[in-house]
């Protein structure tokens, strides 16, 4: 499993977003992910991501959401990671509002790692005490290091 700090920067978290919906807070995620500068074309990115959650709901319950796309407009694998103000109807099956939301972004072709990716981070986000965490970093950097800290 590739190390959080290659696939992960402070550049790529956010906390405390303030959206109104879930494309609202799948459109931040772009943006946050776009920030370090590794996407080739972010609009369609958007589209892409968009295009996954048609499929079935990325929420992974907890308050937690984990969209994931493997896509063209990637080179590497990464991921965001963005704390919302308040949270938003993600479908989840428990019914919770997601405040959460890690967006996992790789190339076509590399699926055993983008599973293994999500699989790290799902896990992670079902520890109610990572979860607490999150929601109390106060900025980016803060919750960049609670993530590095979870490596």
């Amino acid at each position: 499993m590739t190390d959080f700090r290659d696939i992960f920067s402070e550049r790529s978290a956010a906390v405390q977003i303030e959206v109104k919906d879930k494309g609202a807070a799948l459109a931040a995620a772009v943006d946050v992910l776009c920030r370090d500068g590794k996407v080739l074309d972010a609009g369609k990115l958007h589209d892409e991501v968009i295009r996954r959650e048609a499929l079935a709901s990325t929420g992974i319950g907890h308050g937690a959401a984990l969209p994931h796309v493997l896509c063209d407009e990637v080179s590497s694998l990464m991921f965001a990671a963005l704390t919302l103000k308040q949270g938003v109807d993600f479908k989840a099956e428990d019914g919770q509002k997601v405040d959460l939301v890690f967006l996992v972004a790789g190339p076509r072709g590399e699926t055993a790692s983008h599973l293994k990716l999500l699989s790290k981070l799902a896990r992670l986000l079902h520890d109610q005490d990572f979860r607490d965490s999150l929601r109390a970093a106060s900025d980016a950097a803060s919750l960049a290091s609670l993530i590095y800290g979870r490596e």
